[in-house]
Formats: C-alpha cells, sequence, structure tokens
C-alpha cells in the first residue's frame, strides 16, 4: 500500500534496511558485510550492500569513534577466529546488526586456541542477532571486555560439539568501574560442560549491570555462578530479571556470587534448575533486592521462592 515514505526510510541519505526499531537507525555511517557475496573484500569501501567487505574487523577500521556508526552483517555471513585479539572491537559507539533468522544469522567461530578471543576495548559497541561457536576446548573469554557500555543483545553463544566450550563468556578486567553499563539481553547461552565457570566474570566494581531474558545451560561446575563477581567488588545499580538458568550444580551460589555488602539492585523472576538439595542459594549479594526468583533440584516439582517470601 502507498506510505509517505515511499523510498524507504533514510538518514543522511543512507537507506536503513534489515531491522526494525532503535538499533537500525543512526546519523552515522553504515557499512555492509557479506563473505558470501560475489563482490565481497576487504578493499572496498562497504558503503552500498552490493560491494560488501568481507570481514567485520574491515569494517571496525572503517568507523569513526563516537559517530554512530552502524554495521550490518549479512545472512549466512561467517567468520573464523583463530588467536587472542583475531576480532577486536576498538572504535566508540559502533553498533553492529546481524541480519538474518536461525542458523542464517551471522556465525562467529573461535576455534584453533584456547586463547582465542573477541577483544573489546571501546566503549559503547553493541551487538544484536549474531551467533558465537566454540570450537576448541576451554576457551579462556569468548568477549575478553576492559571498556564500558557493551551490549549483546539477541545473540547465541553455542558449542559446536561435546567438550567444545568457553569458561566465562565475557570476563572483565579488573579495574574498578572500567567494565561499567554491562548488558546482556535476550541471549541464548548454551555450553553445557564441566570446564564452565561463569556467564560473566566480573573483575571489578561494576555499575548498572543488566542482565535480562537470557536462556542459559551450563555444565556442572560446584560453587561456580553464572554472574561471578571478584573478592571484594561491588555490583552497584543492577538489574537481574527474567532469566531461565538450567545448570546442575549441586552446590554453591548458583546466579550470582558477591561476598561484599554494599551491593545494589533488583533481581526479579529468575528461574533456576539446579541439584543442590542440602542449602541452595539462587543469589547471594547482600544489597541486592530480591522478588520472585525461584528453584528446584527435581524433576517433577515446580520451583519454589528462594529466599523465602518475607511477612
Amino acid at each position: 500500500m502507498p506510505t509517505n515514505f515511499p523510498t524507504g526510510l533514510r538518514s543522511r541519505g543512507k537507506p536503513i534496511e534489515g531491522t526494525t526499531g532503535d538499533p537500525g537507525l543512526t546519523l552515522g555511517d553504515v557499512f555492509w558485510v557479506d563473505s558470501g557475496h560475489t563482490n565481497a573484500d576487504d578493499d572496498n569501501s562497504g558503503k552500498v550492500s552490493s560491494q560488501p567487505l568481507s570481514t567485520l574487523d574491515a569494517a571496525i577500521g572503517k568507523c569513526t569513534a563516537t559517530n554512530g556508526d552502524l554495521i550490518y552483517i549479512a545472512p549466512g555471513h561467517t567468520e573464523t577466529l583463530s588467536s587472542a585479539g583475531a576480532l577486536t572491537l576498538d572504535v566508540a559507539g559502533v553498533t553492529i546488526i546481524g541480519m538474518g533468522s536461525g542458523n542464517s544469522r551471522p556465525t562467529f567461530t573461535l576455534d584453533t586456541a584456547a586463547t582465542t578471543d573477541i577483544e573489546v576495548t571501546a566503549a559503547d559497541v553493541r551487538i544484536y542477532n549474531c551467533i558465537f561457536s566454540m570450537n576448541y576446548a576451554d576457551i579462556v573469554q569468548v568477549f575478553d571486555l576492559s571498556a564500558d557500555g557493551f551490549t549483546l543483545d539477541g545473540c547465541e553463544i553455542v558449542d559446536t560439539a561435546t567438550n567444545m566450550n568457553f569458561v566465562d563468556m565475557i570476563k572483565c578486567t579488573t579495574t574498578d568501574n572500567q567494565c561499567d553499563r554491562i548488558t546482556v539481553n535476550d541471549c541464548v547461552i548454551i555450553s553445557p560442560d564441566t570446564g564452565n565457570d561463569a556467564v560473566i566474570e566480573i573483575g571489578g566494581d561494576c555499575d548498572r549491570l543488566t542482565f535480562t531474558n537470557n536462556y542459559i545451560r551450563l555444565g556442572v561446575a560446584d560453587s561456580e555462578a553464572v554472574l561471578s563477581v571478584a573478592t571484594g567488588k561491588d555490583v552497584t545499580n543492577c538489574l537481574i530479571a527474567g532469566n531461565y538458568v538450567y545448570r546442575l550444580n549441586t552446590a554453591g551460589d548458583l546466579l550470582i556470587d558477591s561476598d561484599t555488602t554494599n551491593n545494589t539492585g533488583i533481581a526479579a523472576h529468575n528461574r533456576i534448575g539446579h541439584a543442590d538439595t542440602s542449602g541452595e542459594v539462587l543469589i547471594d549479594a547482600d544489597g541486592i533486592r530480591q522478588f520472585d526468583n525461584t528453584g528446584t533440584a527435581t524433576n517433577t516439582a515446580s520451583g519454589y521462592p528462594l529466599p523465602a517470601i518475607d511477612s
């Protein structure tokens, strides 16, 4: 039917394609990445979809910091990363959007060495709708994070086979507040290996962590929480909500583990299936207020509130 925008939505004369909603709107430059395109080449400008770049790294290299630049990655795009820092996200304010659905989403495979990772060294990098696949045993971290404002939204982190896994999905620097404003939302994280530790290992004080609406399945690793906070460090103004966790640990704190009393924020509506039949603790972070969190170690029973409902 006719619309008021017959040539499509444009920003500074550049068409916005492939997404709806805020992530696809920009006043910055737009770049295209498509390894499967006939004309794909890292020497292209990448500014039109018919002349795309071959790799995300090349697109990052063409972006301008804090310009609001946007990178679209085509359905079916694949890259293999085989060393530490093989991909470094070092330009601030860049948004990366994977196009496609299901297994047609852009896929980044980490292999060859346990030290293979993606380094995030610039602030406010956002990644949407991509798959990150582990193809090596005990990859130390998928994302080596040393900047604030990092976002993963609608992504999938999976193993290619048994014993191909990550240890930590995101590993933060130990510098206080260098990794503030982490957001992990609406992600599927499946890595059921005994080598798993945490989804996020928080090394320093962290403000405004948002961890919401994720499905998580990890292997048994007693005393390893999904969100692990270093000794003496605080998580403040956090929102940990709506997560579904399947991890059959028999001991230890399950969702978040902090040993300080200065944490602040809300943990609500989280559901955790575990195997601790003696003294399960879903959330151990004094100062965080808890609402409607449930867990169970029994196959045939529904989860019950943990901790107990306040009177």
